[in-house]
C-alpha cells in the first residue's frame, strides 16, 4: 500500500481495512503488495485474465510499439526505478528528435537557467523506513493500480445512475445533487490522483478497454489516452521544477502556465479563471 503517490492516500485509506503493524523491514521489502508466494500461475486461453508475467510479454510489446514513449519515460527524472526493462529496451537509443531530448547544451545544462540535469537524492545509506518510496513497482502493483482505477470509473458511473434514481422517485433536486455531488466530487479527485499514478508508474493497462475509461468523468471531453500519455511525461522531461517551466525544452503545458504567470501584479488573477477552459 506504499507504491502508489501520497496523494492517493485518503482513498486508499478506504479501500484497505487497518492491519497491524508490520517492522519497517517488512514494508521496506521488494514483495508485491498482493499475496504471492509459489509459483505464478501461466495464463491459458480458457483464463480472462491476465497473470503478471503476461502483462509483463504485453508490456514489452507496447513498448516497442510506441518507441517513441519508452525514450520519453528514460528520459523522466524517476526513470531509474519505475519505468519497466521493456522501455529501457524498446527506448531509442540514438537518432531521437528533439521532441524525446532534454534540451540541453554542450555541458549537458540547461540553456534556460544553466543547471544541470537535476537527479534523484537516494539517500545512501538507504534508511528501512524510506526504502519502500525507491522500490520498483511490480507487475502485480500495476494491474493493481488499474484495478482501482476501473472500480473508481464504475462507482462514478453508478453514481449517475443514483442521481437519476433519486430524481426519479421522488426526492428533491436539492437533496439529489447534494447526495450526488458529496459522492461524485470526492470520486473524481481520486479519479484525478490515481489516473497520474497511473501514468507514471503503468504506463499501459493490461486490457485494450481500459484505454477508454480513463476520461468521461474527468474532463469536458474524453481525451485519448496516448495523447495523455506523451503530452504529461514531454512536460515533466521539460519541467523538472514547477519554479522553472520549460527548463529543459518545450512544455506542451507552457501557455497553461502563461495564463497565470504571465506577470506576478495583481492583475495577473484576471486570467487565472481562464485555465479551466
Amino acid at each position: 500500500r506504499h507504491f502508489v503517490s501520497s496523494h492517493s492516500f485518503p482513498f486508499l485509506a478506504l479501500a484497505w481495512p487497518e492491519v497491524p503493524a508490520v517492522p519497517s523491514a517488512a514494508m521496506a521489502s521488494n514483495e508485491p503488495l498482493l499475496p504471492g508466494g509459489g509459483k505464478r500461475t501461466k495464463h491459458t486461453k480458457a483464463s480472462i485474465l491476465y497473470g503478471a508475467d503476461e502483462y509483463l510479454e504485453q508490456l514489452a510489446k507496447k513498448y516497442q510499439e510506441f518507441d517513441e514513449l519508452a525514450t520519453l519515460l528514460q528520459a523522466a527524472p524517476d526513470a531509474a526505478h519505475v519505468d519497466d526493462d521493456g522501455a529501457k529496451k524498446a527506448a531509442r537509443k540514438d537518432g531521437a528528435g528533439a521532441m524525446l531530448q532534454l534540451e540541453v547544451d554542450d555541458n549537458k545544462r540547461s540553456r534556460k537557467t544553466q543547471r544541470a540535469i537535476p537527479t534523484p537524492n537516494i539517500p545512501d545509506p538507504m534508511p528501512a523506513e524510506l526504502a519502500f518510496m525507491f522500490t520498483k513497482i511490480s507487475p502485480e502493483q500495476k494491474m493493481y493500480m488499474w484495478n482501482i482505477y476501473t472500480l473508481i470509473f464504475v462507482a462514478e458511473s453508478l453514481t449517475v445512475v443514483l442521481y437519476w434514481a433519486l430524481l426519479r422517485y421522488g426526492a428533491s433536486f436539492a437533496a439529489a445533487t447534494t447526495a450526488y455531488g458529496c459522492i461524485m466530487v470526492p470520486l473524481c479527485i481520486q479519479n484525478l490522483y490515481i489516473l497520474h499514478d497511473v501514468v507514471h508508474g503503468a504506463t499501459f493497462p493490461p486490457y485494450e478497454w481500459q484505454n477508454y475509461i480513463t476520461h468521461p468523468w474527468a474532463d469536458f471531453f474524453s481525451l485519448p489516452w496516448m495523447d495523455v500519455i506523451m503530452e504529461h511525461n514531454r512536460h515533466h522531461n521539460s519541467t523538472f521544477d514547477l519554479l522553472n517551466h520549460g527548463e529543459f525544452g518545450w512544455d506542451p503545458a507552457n501557455w497553461l502556465y502563461t495564463l497565470q504567470e504571465w506577470t506576478f501584479e495583481w492583475y495577473g488573477w484576471l486570467t487565472v479563471p481562464l485555465i479551466p477552459f
